[in-house]
């Protein structure tokens, strides 16, 4: 195949992934939770801006023009919010973990978005809320109201440096996809060591 299904995201490291584990456990446990198709705890990452499917000569030019714009944008910390019923606990499509600040991850993505734009694909029409997708509902089903209002975490708040832009190749399968990192982008144009963040 010459096409390849793509996306940029943040990884997150083991640290943040056991936490992120630990919030899925509890919610699995919760009345409910059939409704819900869970993410994997190593697939949980923090989407930028899904490209879909793509040549594979697109890869190299639109991860050298992210990663000039993402040089731009210095490291910042972040911390785990709340989960929370997107779009909204009035119209429920996923339970999601927030992000705080809020700020530099808009920021993050609209630089990844003005390179994304400038290499020829079309804006996002959609605005940006930064967010880390745990389960989705069924079709069919209803999401019960305890998740709707918003579970409050089962521990407190977990932080993390937010240090790196992985341009992600994704794979469908029937138990759920698998991420490939195709290209790294340092925030700040620093290159940082290797880190434990999830590859799929």
């Amino acid at each position: 195949m010459n096409g390849v299904r793509a996306f940029f995201a943040i990884a997150f490291e083991a640290d943040v992934l056991r936490a992120v584990a630990a919030e899925l456990a509890r919610l699995r446990a919760q009345p409910g939770a059939d409704a819900l198709r869970f993410v994997r705890p190593e697939a949980v990452h923090v989407t930028l801006r899904f490209l879909g499917e793509i040549p594979r000569e697109q890869v190299g030019p639109v991860a050298a023009a992210s990663r000039t714009e993402v040089a731009r944008v210095a490291p910042f910390a972040a911390t785990l919010g709340g989960v929370h019923a997107f779009p909204s606990p009035r119209r429920p499509r996923v339970l999601a973990l927030a992000l705080e600040p809020e700020a530099p991850f808009a920021a993050l993505a609209a630089a990844v978005e003005r390179s994304v734009v400038a290499t020829g694909f079309a804006p996002e029409p959609r605005g940006f809320r930064a967010h880390a997708t745990l389960a989705r509902l069924r079709p069919g089903r209803r999401l019960d109201p305890a998740f709707a209002a918003g579970p409050a975490p089962a521990a407190a708040p977990v932080s993390f440096p937010v240090r790196e832009v992985v341009l992600f190749a994704s794979t469908l399968a029937p138990d759920g996809a698998t991420y490939t990192p195709l290209e790294r982008m340092s925030l700040g144009g620093v290159d940082h060591p290797q880190s434990e963040a999830s590859e799929e």
